[in-house]
């Protein structure tokens, strides 16, 4: 019933109070250490050298930034693959942590580097202007700003759109693989099952009981626990994914014979620390009984921590009604509508397959809209940080501007000079940003692998696209330079000090 899936998929707003007070900790800290750090530098130095203008500035030497950064790199990239249960997410957080400042630390080094060689090749396919544009980038703190700032951007997009995109696909198709055509969630007497069973063109019908918070294993409540007579059935339907390949034949013959057994998801088995062959006590607080785990499993079409067979949920704890049914046929829309019809103004949330992932799609777009909606206010501002420092840029270099045009530098190879400067600045930073951020969401995966049973499927369009923005933003805004310099007054910058 009901044309949304809000009665079928929960998706709760989670603001951890922690979270938020570590968010604006971190925000206060960070800005009071960025004011207080040169204050500090500048009132231990002599006053005698600033006077005199004999002020060293003391620097950390580069082959052992880049070392740190090497070494904080490789360390960042391997530690998830180490790392196991808990850990594992306190690993991917470092992981992410050490792979953005690790970069951070070598963008200086390399972008000199890179310059050397597109000096000798811009100086064959553009001349002169282009070994300068080249020459201009080496040791150009604006232009290692602007790099580290397309870097961080580009990697923030690329990561949300393929996380988005991830999150939209796996909610959207969780009967992948699973059997099913259509199901019904609500309470149902036997005698409903078997007119469903008499419908024209049913094939299959899978009548499930369905225990929710009410049975404990060992002490530990089960947040989901089913009943069913065909074992084989129920893990095509739903697509269990069997630890091991031999549980299913014999989990399914130990149901058939209708042995007290039960399977267990991995997650419950994690949780309980339970193991394959263990035996069990299940209770409902009035009534318990002794089964013996005969296998474990894991799925994306059901939350299900534990399934017995459906004799020992009425013997056991006094099932009389099913909870769930699926079930395949020719034509499963016209089985959906009788069996809505059935219910009548019973409450039920009954869908085929097709319109559950149908509702999944839309809803679950909806809900990541806000996060995509984010890069492009991640694109204004890194627009207007790059404007910003190629503004400051040009204001340091209008004197030697002004002394090149005096000898004969014309405003479009000053025009050429400053495009070749900014596309090579977005392509630097773009390969940086697609380079980490794929390395980043390998963390990301890695960390979530346990809890999912698909892997990403990474589109390189998404990757070129977001490098391709970088690149774009940077020769927009090249414009800002461009103008400022066609205006200027030769005399007045070249006596400018």
């Amino acid at each position: 019933m009901g044309n949304s899936l809000a009665q079928g998929i929960e998706i709760p707003v989670i603001i951890s109070l922690p979270g938020v007070f570590l968010s604006f900790a971190v925000a206060v800290i960070v800005s009071l250490l960025s004011a207080w750090r040169p204050v500090r530098r500048a009132s231990r130095l002599p006053i005698k050298d600033v006077v005199l203008g004999t002020v060293e500035e003391r620097h950390i030497p580069r082959p052992l930034i880049v070392g740190m950064g090497i070494v904080l790199f490789a360390v960042s990239a391997l530690l998830p693959h180490f790392a196991s249960g808990n850990m594992l997410y306190l690993a991917g957080g470092f992981s992410l942590l050490g792979l953005i400042a690790a970069t951070i630390l070598v963008i200086p080094i390399f972008t000199s580097i890179v310059s050397v060689g597109l000096e000798r090749f811009y100086g064959a396919i553009a001349g002169n202007e282009g070994r300068i544009a080249a020459r201009n980038m080496k040791d150009n703190n604006n232009t290692t700003q602007n790099i580290t700032l397309l870097f961080i951007s580009i990697s923030a997009i690329i990561a949300i759109s393929v996380v988005g995109n991830f999150v939209t696909t796996y909610i959207s198709d969780v009967f992948h693989g699973a059997e099913l055509q259509g199901f019904a969630d609500g309470r149902m007497e036997p005698e409903f099952v078997e007119q469903v069973e008499k419908m024209e063109g049913i094939d299959k019908v899978l009548p499930v009981y369905v225990f929710e918070n009410t049975i404990k294993a060992g002490g530990t409540t089960l947040s989901r626990l089913e009943g069913t007579d065909n074992l084989e059935w129920y893990s095509s339907m739903l697509a269990l994914n069997y630890t091991n390949n031999s549980f299913l034949e014999q989990a399914a013959a130990s149901f058939q014979h209708k042995e007290r057994s039960v399977i267990l998801s991995e997650g419950c088995l994690e949780r309980t620390g339970f193991s394959i062959g263990d035996e069990i006590i299940l209770s409902n607080g009035t009534e318990r009984g002794s089964y013996i785990i005969v296998g474990s499993f894991k799925s994306r079409a059901t939350n299900v921590e534990a399934v017995i067979p459906d004799f020992c949920a009425v013997s056991d704890f006094g099932a009389a009604v099913y909870d769930f049914l699926a079930y395949t046929a020719a034509d499963p829309d016209a089985i959906m509508v009788q069996i809505r019809a059935l219910f009548g103004e019973t409450s039920n949330w009954s869908r085929t397959v097709e319109e559950f992932n149908s509702d999944a799609l839309a809803t679950v777009g909806a809900f990541l809209e806000p996060m995509h909606t984010m890069t492009y206010f991640i694109l204004l501002l890194a627009t207007v940080g790059v404007i910003n420092n190629l503004l400051i840029n040009y204001m340091q270099k209008r004197r030697t501007i002004a002394m090149y045009k005096s000898v004969g530098l014309s405003n479009r190879q000053n025009r050429k000079m400053t495009l070749i400067e900014g596309f090579s600045c977005g392509l630097i930073g773009a390969v940086i940003a697609i380079f980490v951020s794929y390395m980043e969401i390998q963390t990301i995966f890695i960390v979530a692998a346990p809890k999912i049973s698909m892997l990403p499927e990474l589109d390189l369009w998404t990757f070129f696209a977001a490098g391709g923005l970088g690149i774009f933003i940077t020769l927009l805004g090249s414009i800002v330079p461009i103008i400022k310099s066609r205006n200027m007054k030769l005399v007045e910058e070249i006596k400018f000090e």
